[in-house]
């Protein structure tokens, strides 16, 4: 079976982990013998990248990445959120996909990540060619009230025509019905990535003199760090005996060191600055739970990242980690609540000992591993192209 997959963004380069889950299923079933290839316009943010209008690449290009054609078109979007940069990203699409199907062929099934501007992308596509397509529906824009009037009819037929929804999150899968006027949505999570399946010696881990705490996460305002650290101030005075490491950049960073000095925090936490994938899986290796204080999530690759290290975890009830979260592998909270993050953290390291690290990484392979998420996209795949051969 062959593949196409339509993601709404994607990482530009080896290192970039925006839209990094793409890839990484791309990749994942590419291993599992299917034929796979992506085609995504990458169009830069004038607010997030202002400095690239002049010095960064534009057009066409494509390379093979781990046995995955990859298809891009490099642009900007000068006018962010408006039918006519949709219009321009959607014309790439097409273009790259016309360009794809000429070298390697017309696929099967198309799978569209995000409804903007991917599934909008399939939808056009499907309408010239036919071949049906699968949407997974990622983007926090719905919980945020930031879809626009005029996107939903665009959004709604996509939606209508597709083969099957998918969403990342039960919490989501309810939110996205009532977004799409009924639609039924399926919930299917995310992978774990190839690198935090390898196998781990658990047993090995070091054991740490002072019980640690990381969280990774770009610092910006959803991530919720200016409720952890006041939290982690208060969870400090009744158990010192705690340490708190934090991997990521963002625009809060300068805000967020500032208040840990407010707090007096000092030596009990750490900001790592940015972390590359390996950096963050010897940061779980080497911690004792993990901790994200979320106000907004559709999923939360890093909560079962950190599962996979044998890490309990500590999160919110903002939409993704309701699917993931258990009261046997960790603690959920509601948003907006230091002083309930602050119990929380005080009561996982009071009840440390019943979480088997072994256990808690066994049931997220389970669950989350390449071969269960795999397996499940294949179903899906099958089936949308056996009801439109029929």
């Amino acid at each position: 079976m062959h593949v196409l997959i339509l993601p709404s963004w994607y990482p530009e380069t080896p290192d970039d982990v925006d839209g990094i889950f793409f890839r990484q299923q791309a990749q994942a079933l590419q291993r599992s013998g299917l034929k796979v290839g992506v085609v995504a316009p990458l169009f830069r943010s004038m607010r997030g990248k202002p400095e690239t209008i002049l010095s960064a690449n534009y057009g066409f290009d494509d390379y093979v990445e781990q046995d995955v054609p990859t298809y891009v078109y490099h642009s900007m979007y000068f006018f962010p959120r408006t039918r006519l940069d949709q219009r321009r990203w959607v014309n790439a699409g097409k273009k790259l996909f016309k360009r794809y199907v000429a070298k390697h062929g017309r696929p099967d099934v198309l799978h569209a990540h995000s409804m903007n501007h991917g599934g909008i992308l399939a939808h056009a596509i499907h309408q010239q060619t036919g071949i049906p397509y699968v949407i997974t529906e990622h983007s926090s824009t719905y919980a945020r009230k930031l879809i626009h009037d005029w996107q939903r009819p665009g959004m709604q037929a996509a939606a209508e025509a597709c083969a099957s929804r998918l969403a990342v999150s039960h919490e989501f899968c309810t939110l996205l019905k009532r977004e799409y006027q009924g639609l039924e949505w399926q919930y299917l999570p995310n992978i774990l990535s190839a690198p935090f399946e390898a196998p781990v010696n658990l047993a090995a881990k070091p054991a740490n003199d002072v019980f640690t705490f990381c969280s990774v996460a770009h610092l910006q305002p959803k991530k919720g760090f200016d409720i952890l650290l006041p939290a982690f101030a208060e969870a400090l005075k009744a158990r010192p005996q705690m340490q708190l490491k934090i991997g990521g950049t963002g625009p809060e960073a300068a805000k967020l060191q500032q208040l840990a000095e407010n707090l007096n925090l000092g030596a009990p936490v750490t900001f790592l600055g940015g972390l590359k994938n390996d950096e963050v899986l010897a940061l779980m290796y080497a911690s004792d739970a993990f901790v994200l204080a979320s106000r907004v999530e559709t999923f939360g690759v890093v909560f079962i990242e950190a599962l996979s290290q044998g890490l309990p975890v500590i999160a919110t009830r903002c939409g993704g980690p309701e699917s993931i979260v258990t009261p046997d592998n960790g603690i959920l909270i509601p948003t907006e609540n230091p002083q309930a993050l602050a119990e929380a953290l005080v009561r996982l390291y009071d009840t440390r000992s019943r979480y088997a690290a072994a256990d808690l990484r066994q049931a997220c392979l389970n669950e989350f591993g390449e071969r269960s998420i795999v397996d499940q996209l294949t179903r899906q795949y099958r089936a949308a192209a056996a009801r439109h051969s029929v």
